[in-house]
């Protein structure tokens, strides 16, 4: 699945407002099984946000690393 560009660079900070507000969930209602379960998702928003810009960072410096060009190389099949 691709995504628009805005679209992908916002995901990153939506997970990460997600992440935020439910920890801030799990700190304000310390008790009970909805704080165990807004704190796990909130650990998996954070570590899809780390993961997503983690992973932006890797296909920029690569990007810059390669223009894009093709290596030709010797064909031995001819005979």
């Amino acid at each position: 699945m691709r995504l628009s560009r805005p679209v992908y660079e916002t995901l990153p900070l939506i997970y990460v407002a997600i992440a935020g507000v439910a920890w801030l969930i799990a700190y304000l209602d310390p008790v009970g099984a909805r704080s165990i379960i807004a704190f796990a998702i909130g650990i998996v928003a954070a570590v899809a946000a780390l993961t997503i810009f983690l992973h932006r960072q890797d296909c920029r410096a690569q990007s810059r690393q390669y223009n894009n060009e093709t290596i030709e190389f010797p064909s031995t099949l001819q005979g």
